[in-house]
């Protein structure tokens, strides 16, 4: 009778609402998975908010529309969670730039809907469910998704490994979660480049008669990951310039920033927010202009796009520039925003028959190797199709140094691009986004020649400039040269040239994302928050 009576209230006991606690269910699943992907390095683990939602989920609760409730606010928790543990830029950059991102062909959304659900990924969640499902018959996974939580610290990559700064770097094998810096104040870093970017400051040379044309070929989506991805570094075009930087970075992964920063780039770097407030002394195109250049604008798209054409008129020094009108040339693809895209060949070879009493400044810019472009006659996606636009515009390039040197004219070409096309994605966003400027999104080639009857003659060898730097190299190599004045008696020489091209510290940013290197290692800041290493 006693043993009885025990063995009763020890079952009411064990039954009481307070002590009666329920599992997780399914909900374990999402926790072993997130496991799973934190030994991958594809996530960062945050081990007290896990902890948190897991003791959320199992509380008891007894009414049923509280269980409802408890659901609704756990899936959302667990999705911000999740969010935040991919590292990915904060979701609310993807709402202030709504207005873009809905200009998208519905092509190119597709396109990036297929990126961001991978059919690989997709198959292993299957296997791991069914697996999970078949263990859950014999083992209670509460239990093994708390030890998971408690656990996931031992299990997370810890390593880091610093980023290769080399010209063709190949990125290979698995990301490794990055973890936060501990130890540096970067902001101090940080501040301090500022501060010596503040200073400097590009003036162009005085009393010099300009008799060259410069010819700026600003490209949308090329990079040096770019060019070792589709097989193309050993194109003929890239072995024909004077002086290549073959270390540069653009300073942001944007279109409008990184051409702003190019044509503001008689001043050192300044901060995001800065370059839509230029000064009067940073714009190159200004400074030329009092020289006695006359300026122009040429784009091979309607430059609407974020208002790409405005900027550069407003921001770039480029106000009162004569705008030839694309739509003149024959199209050759529609834009990833449906809008036409214009032949590079028609273009430029427009631009070498047109005649000017002036030196002229002309800016050109290209985007037929942006993502989600469309080629006409091309079966396939826009990832699929890059390299044969790639290896159109290249050839576009090679055959208008052929007739450069075939007119004689004398002429300063620059080809500078502004981001990389980042078709290969990496831990921190998706294929063909750019929210991160990642150094395989900033790091690109940028190659100057000049060319002229006397120049053309000369026996010289490509020079690679292999030290860090940045749009102010461009500015500086472009004055260093009119103070050669290679065309009214003096001597070009290019060796001089690169001996004076300022060094810059790699400093990436778009709005509230900063990448920076420091001692050989990117580290990323998103939203003023902490600093993080960047590893690939």
């Amino acid at each position: 009778m006693t043993d009885a009576l025990y063995q009763r209230q020890r079952n009411q006991l064990a039954h009481h609402p307070l002590f009666s606690w329920p599992g997780l269910g399914v909900w374990s699943f999402y926790f072993i998975v997130k496991a799973g992907l934190t030994v991958a390095g594809v996530i960062e683990f945050f081990v007290l908010w896990n902890l948190t939602l897991f003791v959320f989920l199992v509380i008891p609760v007894h009414p049923y529309w509280l269980k409802i409730l408890r659901q609704i606010l756990a899936i959302t928790a667990a999705t911000i969670l999740f969010y935040q543990e991919t590292g990915l830029p904060p979701f609310g950059r993807l709402i202030a730039q709504w207005d873009l991102v809905s200009s998208f062909s519905l092509a190119y959304t597709i396109e990036l809907l297929g990126r961001f659900i991978a059919v690989e990924w997709i198959a292993g969640l299957i296997v791991a469910w069914i697996l999970y499902m078949y263990l859950a018959k014999a083992i209670r996974m509460t239990v093994v998704a708390f030890i998971v939580i408690i656990t996931a610290p031992l299990w997370s990559p810890s390593e880091v490994q610093p980023f290769d700064t080399g010209p063709v770097e190949r990125m290979a094998g698995a990301p490794v979660a990055a973890t936060r810096l501990i130890g540096t104040d970067l902001d101090s870093v940080l501040s301090e480049f500022y501060a010596r970017e503040n200073l400097f400051q590009l003036i162009a040379p005085r009393q010099v008669e300009p008799d060259f044309d410069i010819l700026i070929v600003n490209v949308c989506s090329l990079s040096w990951q770019d060019l070792t991805q589709f097989n193309l570094l050993d194109h003929p075009f890239l072995t024909r310039s004077d002086i290549t930087l073959t270390n540069f970075y653009t300073g942001s992964s944007y279109s409008g920033p990184a051409t702003l920063r190019l044509l503001q780039s008689s001043c050192g770097h300044r901060p995001h927010s800065r370059i839509f407030e230029p000064e009067a002394v940073c714009l190159l195109g200004d400074q030329l202009a009092d020289l006695g250049f006359s300026r122009e604008i040429r784009l091979n798209h309607t430059g609407t796009f974020d208002n790409f054409l405005g900027q550069v008129q407003q921001l770039g020094g480029f106000g009162d520039a004569t705008f030839v009108d694309p739509s003149n040339f024959p199209t050759t693809m529609q834009g990833f925003d449906q809008s036409p895209i214009y032949s590079d060949a028609a273009v430029l070879s427009d631009w070498l028959n047109t005649v000017d009493d002036n030196a002229r400044l002309t800016f050109y810019n290209t985007t037929s190797l942006h993502d989600g472009n469309r080629l006409t006659g091309f079966r396939g996606n826009s990832i699929a199709s890059y390299r044969t636009r790639l290896n159109n515009l290249l050839s576009d390039l090679n055959q208008l140094y052929d007739d450069i040197i075939a007119s004689e004219r004398q002429v300063l070409v620059v080809i500078v691009p502004e981001h990389g096309a980042g078709l290969q994605g990496d831990q921190f966003q998706l294929p063909g986004m750019r929210e991160i400027p990642t150094p395989a999104l900033t790091h690109v080639p940028v190659m100057m020649r000049l060319f002229g009857p006397d120049v053309n003659a000369q026996e010289r060898s490509p020079i690679q400039v292999a030290r860090s730097t940045g749009p102010t190299a461009v500015t500086s190599a472009i004055y260093q040269i009119l103070e050669q004045r290679p065309f009214s008696g003096g001597v070009y020489d290019p060796v001089r040239i690169v001996q004076n091209l300022p060094e810059t510290r790699p400093v990436l940013e778009n709005d509230r994302v900063i990448m920076m290197q420091h001692e050989g290692q990117f580290y990323l800041q998103i939203n003023y928050g902490e600093w993080r290493p960047y590893v690939q």
